[in-house]
């Protein structure tokens, strides 16, 4: 079963290790000026509870100088992906596409374990990849990581152990999409908009509430600068804690410049002040294991609809 499962997939697989590769050449490449600034604006000594001055001001001239390289880095969230597109959704597709289905179900295996063993190998493809993957850009965002954390979207998807959940969960919805579909291109299709479905449904919808976030208030009135937190929701509340919307603040502004009163005196004067919803970044290995859980859960659902699938299909 392996040598058989190597030898059908081997491009997909060496296609795999060859885009890992490139990526690990241009982390490489980018690497040395992101941590040979870090070390010249001595960031090290601004971190928390580091009390340096001017601290604010190089944070952000590094945050602002390396901006393009992280924007890039934040595409990277798609190559799970590609595990479903590549390995998961031909590996029944094409096999109904060129009717060799009939062949391989009759090799003294039955379908259950022949579509359990292919699925249970390439797993710990995808899945070793994707960990290698994590821990590539886990090196590479240490200095953005040290400044900014790692709960944050832009880290956490990259970081952990979930890039591999991501990975597993691709090639199992792509699987099952070959079952459904029984052609190449539309399991593709399928396979990736589901798996961006649940993505963007997890990251939006249940990740901020694994666990219950935490408040505090703010001195100023003026939104908070980018800390290592999690920042949920940022807003201006009156004394009852009500959220305050822009209009109200802008006639708030304007009767106090109508009064020659300075606005940021005269909404504190009001009790106004920002309340800052949010999760902390120590969290994140409990988050990360949560959304594990979370992906490989989908995953074998995903397969087991797929057995089932299989084997009640007549051909």
């Amino acid at each position: 079963m392996a040598w058989v499962t190597w030898r059908q997939h081997r491009p997909q697989l060496l296609g795999l290790a060859g885009l890992l590769l490139l990526v690990a050449c241009a982390a490489l490449g980018t690497d040395l000026p992101i941590r040979s600034a870090y070390h010249r604006h001595a960031l090290a000594s601004c971190l928390p509870p580091a009390t340096r001055s001017g601290c604010e001001l190089i944070v952000s001239h590094f945050r602002a100088e390396f901006a393009p390289f992280r924007s890039v880095a934040r595409y990277l969230v798609v190559l799970p992906v590609l595990a479903g597109l590549f390995v998961g959704a031909p590996l029944l597709a094409r096999e109904y596409e060129h009717g060799t289905f009939r062949l391989a179900w009759t090799q003294g295996l039955s379908r259950r374990r022949w579509l359990l063993g292919k699925t249970a190998l390439l797993g710990l493809a995808v899945v070793a990849a994707g960990l290698a993957f994590s821990g590539l850009a886990a090196w590479w965002r240490a200095p953005f990581d040290s400044v900014d954390g790692r709960i944050q979207p832009a880290a956490f998807d990259l970081e952990g152990v979930v890039v591999a959940g991501y990975a597993f969960f691709a090639l199992c919805a792509g699987i099952l999409a070959g079952v459904v579909f029984r052609r190449t291109i539309p399991a593709m299709t399928a396979a990736a908009a589901a798996f961006l479905a649940v993505r963007i449904g997890v990251e939006k919808g249940l990740r901020p509430h694994y666990l219950a976030p935490l408040h505090r208030t703010a001195g100023g009135l003026v939104p908070q600068a980018p800390t290592r937190e999690w920042v949920l929701g940022d807003h201006l509340v009156d004394t009852l804690g009500r959220q305050i919307g822009a209009g109200r603040e802008d006639l708030a502004v304007a009767h106090a410049q109508h009064a020659g009163i300075d606005p940021q005196e005269y909404l504190v004067s009001l009790g106004w002040r920002r309340l800052i919803t949010y999760q902390p970044d120590g969290r994140f290995w409990t988050f990360q294991a949560i959304e594990l859980g979370i992906f490989v859960a989908l995953g074998l659902l995903a397969i087991g609809l797929a057995v089932s699938l299989v084997r009640r299909s007549p051909a």
